[in-house]
């Protein structure tokens, strides 16, 4: 089994504060506070991206070379196991919680996309989570050359020998869905499946937004129905959690922060959070 993150994109919340920040077009800003004599910084991500459009700007490295860590939402997720339960549950039956018809198509699915016989499937899928189909789903819309921009900053930090931190540990990030009922995680695992032959074209047009910097237009472009059902459990009690760290780890060094762009966004975003705790927020044009 591959080592995956979740994609958490960008969800649409636009307030008077947040479009202040969104209005510089940027990715990147610097973190200060009266309290500290450190600069921080944080760098709001696309977690995958092709290769052809990889927007990786040379100031990034500059920046991240005279800090003394680097902090990402899962810390050496390239070095992490993930807990078996975590994707499967030996208790329950997958299709026992589909009706017929959704379960020929999702079967239909993995013969198509995944090659695998509908004896295979269900033999090695019976007890799969519903978004560990959804993730699977989801990597058969990206191209096959792709990079990413945390893999990219863990070696930098490596070549910088920079002290490596995280918000959360991919089994608690996977652990998300589990206070999601199966009945709503199959709802939006059979949305994901009915917009499959939109999703690729979908994703060059947000690799697109991405790159010109445009936060406010990247937020409301990639409102989609996982978001809007689970935007509590995702990004809102997620960047509380991730603020309440962001202070102990930054106040006696200088931290390059790098989470996925949808923490930047809305009244409930890490640049609005750390705003109204007293940071100074600048952005800095890439």
């Amino acid at each position: 089994m591959n080592k995956f993150i979740l994609v958490l994109l960008v969800i649409h919340s636009l307030g008077v504060s947040f479009k202040t920040f969104a209005q510089q077009k940027t990715l990147l800003y610097s973190i200060n506070h009266e309290d500290s004599e450190f600069t921080s910084y944080l760098y709001g991500t696309m977690h995958v991206m092709s290769e052809e459009k990889f927007f990786f700007p040379a100031e990034i490295e500059n920046i991240l070379s005279n800090c003394d860590a680097l902090c990402l939402e899962i810390e050496n997720v390239s070095e992490q196991s993930i807990d078996p339960t975590s994707l499967f549950d030996s208790n329950k039956q997958l299709e026992d919680f589909c009706t017929p018809s959704q379960w020929d198509s999702i079967v239909s699915w993995a013969e198509h996309d995944l090659l695998m016989s509908k004896e295979n499937f269900e033999s090695n899928f019976k007890n799969a989570k519903p978004f560990l189909l959804m993730q699977f789903m989801l990597q058969n819309t990206l191209p096959l050359a792709h990079k990413s921009h945390e893999e990219e900053l863990e070696k930098l930090a490596a070549r910088f020998n920079l002290k490596s931190l995280g918000f959360e540990t991919i089994d608690e990030q996977l652990s998300i869905f589990n206070n999601v009922d199966y009945s709503t995680q199959i709802d939006l695992l059979m949305s994901q499946l009915r917009e499959l032959d939109k999703s690729k074209a979908e994703f060059n047009t947000m690799e697109t937004i991405y790159n010109t910097q445009d936060l406010d237009s990247l937020c409301a472009y990639t409102e989609s129905d996982i978001m809007n059902m689970m935007r509590e459990e995702l990004l809102v009690n997620r960047n509380l959690k991730w603020v309440s760290k962001i202070t102990p780890f930054m106040n006696k060094q200088s931290v390059f922060f790098a989470v996925g762009a949808a923490h930047l966004c809305g009244i409930d975003g890490l640049l609005e959070l750390l705003s109204k705790q007293g940071y100074v927020i600048e952005g800095i044009k890439l």
